[in-house]
């Protein structure tokens, strides 16, 4: 789903499901534990409880999926605001928050798990309004390479692709780009570029030898066509393509090396 901008402030589509998830489950247990004053403090507690259940062990399958990946770079495990998270997994640390609830506290569950079924309800309802960014395929556009030359993405066909939209004044991207540059030299069944947006190749070139980076993969994108292309509300942004140029996963803000080596792994489970 395409990112959602509220006011100065980007949010990823699945980071603002997660958002609403919360807002809508604290929400309602703060209203039951209104209505029931004698169980309002067992309330607040079993519901935030509920909630870092859920985050604790998403989060941990997340790592237990892409543990290479944390190998290399353990602090990312801590690094939540990056995204990451194995959903399903976080209902096995949700329901163990409510089973304890219900040992603990048996009158708190009924409101629980009202809780849990509106927020449920919510992320259904909000991500069926949010328009699905993955239906795009690989736009017929031309990229210019630093020398001037121009690249049709269209020579990028019959391989699996990952373009990395990226400004030089971008924090997140002066961030990510020294570990996507990284990955890209160690992946071999997929293409990993870097589309430069709307700055000018001395600038470029300029802020890349200063940062002792290369500029393999590196293109210019002076209209900002791609963004323009995928309605795009924010940088850095990461798109993923298979080999018959479909768009399959695009992933708005910063992107861990757990969460590029997993859009990379679901571009090659999808080519043949």
């Amino acid at each position: 789903m395409n990112a959602v901008a509220i006011g100065p402030l980007v949010f990823s589509g699945e980071r603002f499901l997660a958002v609403i998830a919360v807002l809508v489950f604290i929400g309602v247990a703060e209203i039951a534990a209104w209505r029931r004053p004698a169980q309002a403090e067992a309330l607040r507690r079993w519901s935030l409880i509920a909630v870092l259940g859920w985050v604790a062990a998403a989060r941990a399958g997340f790592v237990a999926i892409q543990l290479d990946s944390f190998r290399a770079a353990p602090l990312d495990a801590l690094k939540l605001w990056q995204g990451g998270f194995a959903p399903q997994v976080g209902l096995f640390g949700l329901g163990l928050a409510l089973v304890a609830a219900l040992l603990r506290h048996p009158r708190t569950l009924t409101p629980l798990l009202l809780a849990v079924t509106l927020a449920g309800t919510g992320v259904a309802v909000a991500r069926a309004a949010l328009p699905d960014e993955t239906r795009g395929r690989l736009p017929a556009i031309h990229l210019a390479e630093l020398s001037g030359r121009p690249f049709p993405l269209a020579e990028t066909a019959g391989q699996p692709l990952v373009i990395n939209l990226w400004a030089s004044w971008c924090p997140p991207c002066r961030r990510e780009l020294p570990m996507m540059m990284e990955v890209a030299a160690e992946t071999k069944g997929a293409q990993i570029l870097f589309a430069n947006q709307r700055e000018a190749t001395q600038v470029i070139e300029t802020y890349l030898a200063g940062q002792s980076l290369g500029t393999t993969g590196v293109l210019r994108d002076p209209e900002g066509a791609l963004m323009e292309a995928f309605g795009l509300l924010g940088l850095p942004t990461t798109l993923f393509f298979d080999a018959e140029g479909r768009q399959r996963a695009a992933h708005t803000g910063e992107i861990s090396r757990a969460q590029l080596r997993a859009g990379l792994d679901d571009l090659e489970r999808t080519t043949p």
